[in-house]
């Protein structure tokens, strides 16, 4: 009984030896080195063992046999073209993630940039996507990773800017104008004081008065002095008082008048007691017109 032949083919991928029967050829196999799917297609040496050798005889090296080529049948070809499919290394599809992740990383700038134009306008930077956020290069029509289609961004036109100068203009006039308003109005209310840090008196002002006697007669007046600290002149300066008895009964008013009292001017007054029941005066005022 004849023994069938086996012989020896290299793996695709580790170039391991893998050991088969003569009728298995053509035929994908996973390799035992290294798993990988392989085709069985080598003409190699048999390895079936010869008749033995007497004693003491050294057989030589042993020399492979040739083997004719058989044709493949159409099962051993669909087997040899799945193998190859399966055994020809493809690479996965990047994720979306992994697309997002390598466009947010900086690209290395070139040490230095050769044939660049200094009046050149600067590239557009890149557009993100209306649905999903992805940046879109600027020569781009559609998004690379969901296919929208980025919408047109009308520009407004752009106002000139002698309306925001004259806009600017009012507002400073009316802050000024309000400021001197203000200005004016406090100067106006706030009292003004003279060199000895007391508030100055603007107008008449009655300075001092008494109860004097007439030497060589019976007869009293009320006697003082008026003064205009005003810059204007003051009319119609009038000094008036009321008489009382001993009891403090009131017998009547008695004043003195000035027509004019010019500016920084004294206006000496004095009011004549004509009741003799008069023992002093009490009220005693000062008025004036402008």
């Amino acid at each position: 009984m004849s023994q069938e032949p086996y012989l020896k083919s290299p793996c695709a991928h580790c170039k391991g030896r893998i050991s088969f029967p003569a009728s298995a050829r053509g035929m994908a196999v996973a390799c035992p080195h290294c798993g990988q799917q392989t085709v069985l297609n080598a003409a190699t040496e048999s390895t079936t063992p010869d008749a033995a050798a007497p004693a003491g005889y050294s057989d030589p090296a042993p020399q492979p046999r040739p083997v004719a080529a058989k044709p493949l049948s159409p099962l051993q070809q669909a087997a040899r073209a799945a193998a190859r499919v399966a055994s020809s290394p493809t690479k996965p599809a990047p994720s979306r993630l992994a697309a997002k992740l390598a466009e947010k990383k900086p690209a290395a700038a070139p040490a230095q940039e050769t044939g660049r134009d200094e009046d050149s306008p600067p590239a557009a930077p890149p557009r993100r996507c209306d649905f999903c956020g992805t940046k879109i290069p600027a020569d781009a029509v559609a998004c690379p990773d969901c296919g929208t289609v980025p919408s047109a961004k009308s520009e407004a036109p752009s106002k000139p800017n002698r309306f925001r100068r004259i806009g600017l203009l009012i507002v400073v006039v009316l802050a000024l104008a309000a400021t001197f308003r203000w200005g004016a109005y406090y100067l106006s209310v706030r009292p003004k004081r003279g060199k000895d840090g007391k508030a100055a008196v603007e107008g008449v002002e009655l300075l001092n008065h008494s109860l004097q006697k007439q030497p060589g007669t019976a007869l009293l007046f009320v006697r003082g002095s008026v003064t205009n600290h005003a810059d204007v002149p003051w009319y119609d300066v009038k000094v008036q008082c009321e008489l009382l008895d001993k009891a403090g009964a009131p017998l009547g008013k008695f004043s003195d008048i000035r027509m004019v009292l010019d500016p920084h001017k004294l206006f000496p007054f004095s009011i004549s007691v004509l009741d003799p029941d008069a023992v002093r005066y009490t009220n005693i005022t000062v008025s004036a017109q402008r």
